[in-house]
């Protein structure tokens, strides 16, 4: 397609992530999906790029084989999902080009090598296409000297999950403007679902990067000890056999990798989660969900969150959720609310209604349908 006139379905947007495909270790993937879905059922059309063979990938089919490839596209047959291959520098830049005179808006995340986002930036703003970049985490904060790398000074804007993240690229930026634009639930997906209930407590996250190693030990694999009487339940991947071994002297069971679309499965047949941040959300993001609590609160399960709280009004602790600040006040949540089924109750009927009213995929596209909206005009 010409550029010359807009569609009658709408936008045609070009998304460049690290994978759509695979979840493997990667959250953001839940995110793009929900919101690919919304936009797609605003009449836009969204073509999803992601890089042959990436990490994510090459991770989930050593483990799993090619099964749960097969399975994305069952699951979000909606998704219009295009592999490619970075070669010459001559070549990217004539894919690029030709792409982007295809397209009205292309959104490009954060994990994206830096000479892809540097080109689509640049060809983006001679073709006066608008391009928007997508920060979902803390490299910004973490390794700032990636930061000049990415030419970032040519984008249309720059969408940043937190006002912590958002405030860095307003002061090491200059052009683009800044949004805040915070991840979401997809509420197509995850919602209650009556189940019998297997476990007190579940536990979705990974292991790895020394960011909450001690704390997974300390809220979980301890706390878990120090509750002979409560059912643990841990689902994710990356954990070392030495580390396995103390799961399972916890009497935790452990599920392994758990794809997105099974999660509300998991979440309903637990009367409680456990929210474990990664040292940066607890030190300098407190601003800033991760997926997993809007995941959680959207199935209706109570959220007992360790070292993290909410201080920007996204949620509210003591009605949204439980914020802990030490492994024995979790432990005395924990046995609080496995006894108080109305506590239970009340806590998850109330973060569930935060999420709909407020922080679903739909009002998340909606959003970013006024920031575009705002770029297009003169």
């Amino acid at each position: 397609m010409s550029r010359g006139t807009q569609p009658e379905k709408g936008l045609r947007i070009a998304l460049f992530c690290h994978s759509i495909v695979s979840d493997w270790n990667h959250g953001n993937a839940h995110f793009l999906r929900g919101l690919v879905r919304n936009l797609h059922r605003m009449g836009h059309q969204v073509a999803v790029f992601e890089e042959e063979a990436n990490w994510s990938i090459s991770n989930l089919v050593q483990d799993h084989g090619e099964g749960p490839v097969a399975e994305f596209r069952r699951r979000f047959p909606f998704i219009d999902h295009r592999s490619f291959v970075l070669d010459g520098r001559a070549r990217m830049n004539d894919w690029i080009s030709d792409l982007l005179d295809q397209v009205d808006v292309c959104i490009v995340h954060e994990w994206n090598p830096p000479r892809l986002v540097e080109a689509i930036g640049r060809h983006a703003a001679r073709k006066g296409v608008i391009s928007l970049f997508h920060d979902t985490h803390h490299r910004a904060l973490t390794e700032a000297e990636r930061l000049p790398q990415l030419g970032l000074e040519r984008y249309s804007g720059i969408l940043a999950y937190g006002p912590t993240i958002a405030e860095i690229y307003r002061a090491s930026v200059s052009g683009p403007e800044v949004f805040l634009f915070h991840e979401g639930a997809d509420t197509d997906l995850f919602r209650p679902l009556e189940q019998e209930k297997e476990w007190d407590v579940l536990f979705v996250g990974n292991w790895g990067d020394e960011d909450r190693n001690e704390t997974t030990r300390q809220y979980l694999i301890e706390g878990a000890a120090g509750l002979p009487d409560a059912k643990f339940a841990l689902f994710g991947v990356r954990y070392p056999p030495e580390v396995l071994e103390d799961v399972w002297a916890a009497g935790i069971e452990w599920g392994g990798w758990l794809p997105n679309y099974r999660a509300p499965e998991a979440y309903g047949r637990s009367r409680m989660t456990l929210h474990i941040p990664r040292k940066e959300y607890v030190q300098a993001l407190r601003g800033t969900p991760t997926i997993r609590v809007f995941e959680a609160l959207a199935c209706g399960v109570p959220l007992i969150s360790a070292g993290w709280r909410d201080d920007t009004g996204l949620f509210e602790d003591g009605a949204d959720y439980l914020a802990v600040d030490t492994p024995s006040q979790m432990r005395e949540a924990v046995r609080w609310l496995t006894g108080d089924e109305d506590a239970r109750r009340r806590i998850s009927v109330h973060g569930l209604d935060t999420v709909v009213r407020r922080h679903s995929c739909a009002i998340r596209a909606r959003e970013l349908l006024e920031i575009i909206q705002g770029l297009r005009r003169p």
